[in-house]
């Protein structure tokens, strides 16, 4: 059932991505997701940094750990039903989760923030605190094999933003 409604919400993500229209090229577009510091995508605001209660469920599984703490995770695609530009603010951005539920948000192999993480898995939750507004958030997590698609329909997020996380062995590039 669980890689049924995977499928399901893939084939939705991508005819999302393919009745897009791609926007004008531009630089100032461009600058912020290259750099590290967050655009303002389509809508023009940022969003508030949330509480995320990163503390207040237990430890994630020894399995979850070992899973999330292999590689590195990059962000290669991401959709919001009302902000078609939302992706900008997730290119070149990289997470690396360590065992001490500690990450790093990384932007050319650079290190531009660090955050806390957890897990909930009875409900497929992941928690992520930092000071990205754009990552620090809850999202309901669906998975196949080293690829996630992280949705923003938790009690605590509420954006509706969907991001596609894909695990890779070899760091992230530096340019």
């Amino acid at each position: 059932m669980k890689l049924l409604r995977f499928f399901l919400l893939s084939a939705v993500v991508f005819a999302a991505i393919a009745s897009c229209k791609s926007p004008k090229s531009n630089e100032s577009a461009a600058t912020p997701a290259h750099s590290g510091a967050p655009a303002s995508g389509g809508t023009g605001k940022t969003p508030p940094l949330v509480n995320v209660p990163v503390d207040e469920i237990k430890p994630p599984s020894a399995s979850r750990v070992a899973f999330l703490t292999t590689g590195w995770w990059n962000f290669n695609m991401a959709l919001h039903p009302n902000d078609s530009l939302i992706h900008l603010n997730y290119q070149h951005k990289w997470l690396k989760f360590k065992e001490n539920q500690v990450f790093d948000v990384l932007v050319k192999g650079q290190v531009v923030d660090t955050g806390r993480w957890n897990f909930d898995d009875q409900n497929n939750i992941i928690y992520l605190s930092c000071k990205d507004p754009y990552i620090n958030n809850t999202w309901t997590v669906m998975e196949k094999g080293f690829v996630m698609i992280w949705i923003g329909n938790t009690a605590i997020n509420t954006t509706g933003t969907q991001i596609r996380v894909a695990n890779l062995r070899t760091p992230p590039p530096a340019n």
